[in-house]
């Protein structure tokens, strides 16, 4: 078992927040750069993106599968993330249109 998966039982398993810190502080800068890229380079909503990936994994982590890697979890949350947060965007703008 490989150290993630093994905080992530942790964290799912105890509700260690240790755990839970340790995830964030390993895969952050790869959610947060993942985000930056697809919200077209507006910092601002890439951080939000980034907070709500976290949020969701927190909920979500035990319902992760066991074979499921990480790392390809936050990176396609982040892009769904992103999606929905672009369009949110582009409808706010056309509203204020």
């Amino acid at each position: 078992m490989t150290e993630t998966k093994q905080l992530l039982a942790e964290y799912v398993g105890a509700g260690s927040e240790t755990a839970f810190r340790e995830l964030v502080q390993r895969y952050i800068n790869f959610v947060y750069a993942t985000a930056v890229r697809l919200v077209d380079g507006n910092r601002h909503l890439a951080e939000d993106v980034t907070q709500t990936v976290f949020a969701d994994l927190a909920r979500a982590a035990g319902t992760l599968s066991k074979d499921a890697k990480l790392g390809g979890w936050l990176h396609r949350h982040a892009c769904f993330v992103a999606a929905k947060t672009m369009r949110g965007e582009r409808r706010r703008r056309a509203r204020e249109r």
